[in-house]
């Protein structure tokens, strides 16, 4: 007899239906993951896009006020400065509403930059290098040209807050000092980077910069593949560090911030012979505490203590390195600012008095580090809208007693330069240096420098 087959009732339809929608939503479940990233995507564009607008719109009419205030009846040194912002303004408009440079996660990313044309005359016991920063014995040479090498280019990057609630940005900034003054040899290298967290009151920062203790520099539009002032009171070499900042506030116009890190030292440059085993790098400990206050004008007083702690490995002994300094900006008059930096220590040669090679010394069997002080001090007179002149002078002065035959017992810099702004982002730096290095034996040697650079900022 057959058997009559049984279609299935309807919980086993219900049953089958859930089944399949079960296994379509496992299959779709990454298509859909995917397009809510794709929708986050769009939604922040579309934020940005907000803000540019935002922000044309209030570049626009700042633009409009300024130009109502500019009237013919204006006096032309007030009608000056009143062109002056509008041009940059206007300027600002124009980058807002034809580009935007943004990285690969669509974070803004700002490019900044000099391209800086410098035109040398230099003179004297020059030793025939690109450079000069000291007076070496020799014959008087001199040298002269032009080059694009202290051309720099910077990008600094600012995301959103990520990691523990810290805002993250990075810098980058590249000059073209590498190589030597041949105009087919000016290589690309790093001159300064950094990766930091910031919250509200502090940060941490893994960099590439100065020493921790040394902030400041003196003023140069000529002298910026090697800071002003190296060998002569300028602590400036860029080196590895990991740098913690804390930044307190005593009232709405005074505060500390206060800077502790560790700092990558260079001890290639302490002038030992090369057959002497040497530890190439150490750490230290440095400091940095910036008292300040802001008065009412719009200036800034502030007065920085610091120090540097570390410890040299050469010839199987050690030799402790030490410094305390002081940095401070002072606004002496309406148009006068002091600033200036002084440190006394011993084997710091690894911080930046390179050229000097003399931060330690192997006498008798013994490992001796070179005591020395100096510092570096500006004067700046801001005569008119557009003209600056600094006055500068700097000094490295060693212990006689610590050096070697001939040592370099001080190395003495004061140099005078002007800044022209021929435009909002176009300055004329003329300038004129002479470089006093005193030998133990030799006596006085000079060098005398005469630059005149041309930069257009972006």
């Amino acid at each position: 007899m057959e058997r009559t087959r049984r279609m299935p009732g309807w919980p086993a339809v219900v049953v089958g239906m859930l089944a399949a929608t079960a296994a379509y939503g496992q299959q779709t479940g990454v298509e859909a993951s995917k397009l809510d990233q794709i929708l986050q995507q769009l939604s922040q564009i579309q934020q940005e896009n907000q803000q540019l607008h935002r922000e044309m719109d209030d570049l626009r009419r700042e633009v409009a006020g300024l130009k109502s205030a500019g009237d013919p009846q204006s006096p032309p040194e007030q009608a000056a400065p009143v062109q002056e912002k509008i041009d940059v303004l206007n300027q600002r408009v124009e980058d807002l509403d034809t580009s935007k440079v943004e990285a690969a996660g669509h974070f803004p990313v700002k490019i900044t930059g000099v391209v800086l044309m410098n035109s040398y005359l230099y003179a004297g016991r020059t030793g025939g290098v690109d450079l000069p920063l000291t007076a070496v014995p020799g014959p008087g040479q001199q040298s002269s040209g032009a080059t694009f090498r202290n051309t720099q280019l910077g990008f600094l990057y600012s995301g959103s807050q990520g990691l523990l609630g810290a805002q993250l940005t990075a810098e980058l900034h590249l000059d073209f000092f590498g190589g030597t003054l041949n105009s087919q040899n000016n290589l690309a290298r790093i001159e300064r980077a950094g990766i930091g967290l910031n919250w509200a009151d502090r940060s941490l920062t893994f960099a590439l910069d100065k020493p921790i203790l040394s902030f400041r520099n003196p003023d140069s539009l000529s002298q910026l593949g090697v800071p002003p002032l190296a060998n002569s009171g300028n602590l400036w070499l860029w080196q590895p560090q990991l740098r913690y900042e804390e930044r307190v506030h005593f009232s709405q116009t005074s505060g500390l911030d206060a800077r502790l890190g560790v700092y990558q030292t260079n001890e290639t440059l302490a002038g030992l012979p090369a057959t002497v085993s040497l530890s190439p790098s150490r750490p230290a400990l440095q400091g940095r505490f910036a008292f300040y206050h802001d008065t009412s004008g719009g200036r800034r007083w502030e007065l920085a203590p610091g120090f540097h702690v570390s410890e040299s490995l050469a010839a199987g002994m050690s030799a402790r390195s030490y410094a305390a300094s002081l940095d401070w900006l002072i606004p002496l008059a309406p148009r006068i600012d002091w600033t200036g930096f002084a440190f006394t220590g011993q084997d710091l040669s690894g911080l930046g008095i390179a050229a000097l090679h003399q931060g330690l010394i192997l006498r008798d069997g013994r490992l001796i580090p070179v005591r020395t002080r100096g510092g570096w001090t500006q004067l700046t007179l801001h005569a008119a809208a557009r003209i600056d002149l600094n006055l500068i002078a700097g000094l490295d002065d060693d212990v006689n007693r610590d050096l070697p035959a001939n040592g370099v017992g001080r190395n003495l810099t004061y140099l005078a330069n002007l800044r022209f702004r021929l435009a909002p982002n176009v300055a004329l730096g003329p300038e004129i240096m002479q470089i006093r290095t005193t030998y133990l034996e030799s006596g006085i040697l000079r060098v005398n420098r005469y630059d005149l650079a041309l930069g257009y900022f972006f």
